[in-house]
């Protein structure tokens, strides 16, 4: 029950939770379950029946598609406290559209897309929390594209360190890469050699340091410029 209510508590620091009452809470965790997965345990295919969402409490999960050669093309890795597949509520198919797997161990809530859309044609609060969550989405992705199509390599490795950097709370200058160099590279549609190759140059103009998978920015500015 303590763990209960402690999830409770951290669902709600997300806003498509937020506007819930208890009583609503309740029901919508009443259809839900929590699911501890291992790395490399698929959470759903692409083209399977799209009846839930899902909250990541701790680990990642990689959301990907497979080129018609047989390639694996990673859209996005949701990290603690994020939502993925709620889009799927209000599109036409009723088929996910991308695959998702655990990248590591990975503890998460599987939601029911019926109730939250119940809890939704009730409460006008939760839909434009809703609206507000899928504009946020879009505008990543529409900047995702200008970034994929325009800039070259070094400039997409550059922006997502830089974005990395972004979201310490603290202002700190050091962060792990939350996934191995093959899905940074995959992510970003380059190679992995093209990635490393980056990196490398990076440590050799004294712009970052790297121990394992932790990054350190020596030089901001000159990060920001390094084309």
């Amino acid at each position: 029950m303590v763990l209960h209510r402690v999830h409770h508590q951290i669902l709600r620091s997300h806003h498509l939770f937020e506007p819930l009452n208890e009583e609503q809470m309740d029901e919508l965790m009443s259809t839900s379950q929590l699911l501890s997965i291992d790395k490399g345990e698929p959470l759903f295919r692409q083209g399977e029946p799209a009846h839930s969402f899902y909250f990541v409490i701790s680990g990642a999960v990689k959301i990907y598609r497979l080129t018609p050669d047989g390639q694996e093309k990673v859209f996005e890795v949701i990290g603690n406290r994020q939502t993925f597949a709620e889009a799927m509520m209000l599109m036409d198919t009723p088929n996910y559209v991308a695959a998702a797997e655990a990248v590591c161990p990975t503890q998460l809530y599987r939601i029911s897309n019926s109730t939250y859309m119940r809890l939704l044609q009730s409460n006008s609060r939760l839909t434009f929390a809703l609206l507000g969550k899928l504009c946020v989405r879009l505008h990543q992705r529409v900047n995702e594209i200008e970034t994929l199509s325009l800039k070259n390599a070094t400039h997409r490795v550059v922006r997502y360190l830089i974005t990395q950097l972004a979201r310490l709370p603290d202002g700190g200058n050091s962060f792990e890469l939350p996934m191995a160099k093959q899905l940074i590279a995959g992510h970003l549609s380059i190679q992995p050699e093209t990635f490393s190759r980056i990196i490398r140059r990076l440590i050799d103009e004294e712009i970052i340091t790297q121990d394992g998978r932790l990054i350190t920015v020596l030089d901001r500015p000159r990060l920001e410029q390094f084309e």
